[in-house]
This record gives structure tokens, sequence and C-alpha cells, in this order.
């Protein structure tokens, strides 16, 4: 029986594509379905976990806002242009101010497409 690795997502060979093309590159991400509300994350990577300290659990069907990673430093203009790129359509970078599990603030940098 294959080992599903985190998917909260039927098997699909797009989304298998994506996983295997980003891995590769030791990228941090996440994967959601804008089909749902808040567009829930159906999938992250290790590397994602690692950098912000939340467990794969954790993370799985929360926004892909990653709401759970703000804080007192986190602008809502920052929160308000990750609101935009996800209504747009078009391949949008955003920084931002989020935390990690532990407390300790980082910058990130978002790439939407």
């Amino acid at each position: 029986m294959p080992v599903r690795r985190g998917h909260v997502a039927p098997q699909n060979t797009f989304l298998g594509t994506i996983i295997r093309k980003f891995e590769g590159q030791n990228k941090k991400f996440i994967i959601a379905n804008a089909r749902v509300q808040n567009c829930a994350i159906i999938y992250c990577n290790d590397g994602f976990c690692e950098m912000t300290g939340f467990s794969r659990p954790d993370v799985m069907q929360k926004p892909c806002t990653c709401d759970f990673l703000h804080g007192p430093e986190t602008k809502r203009h920052d929160i308000a242009q990750i609101a935009q790129a996800l209504l747009g359509s078009e391949e949008r970078k955003v920084e931002v101010t989020y935390y990690h599990k532990n407390g300790k603030v980082h910058l990130f940098r978002i790439l939407f497409t």
C-alpha cells in the first residue's frame, strides 16, 4: 500500500508532479484547495514544517493565508496583499512577517502562482 505523505486530498497525478518538482528544488511550500472555503491546506512539505515549527497535522486543513503564523508584527497591509493574491489570477510575490511556533519572528517571501 503506498504511503500518502500527508495528503488530505485524493491522489492526483498533477499534485504529485508539483510536489516532486518543488521537493527537488529544496523549496518550502504548501498546496491549498482553492475550491473550498478558506482555501484549506491539503499538503505541506517537510521544509515548511521545519521552517515554521508546526507539524504536518498542525498545518493541514488550516486556511492557506496561514493565520496561525500571524503575530504582533504581522502588518494588516501584508495580510490584505495575501488575500488579494489568492483572489487574483496572476503570479504575485508578497513579503510578510510571520512567526515560528516558538515565537521567533521571520520575514517570509511568498510566491503565489
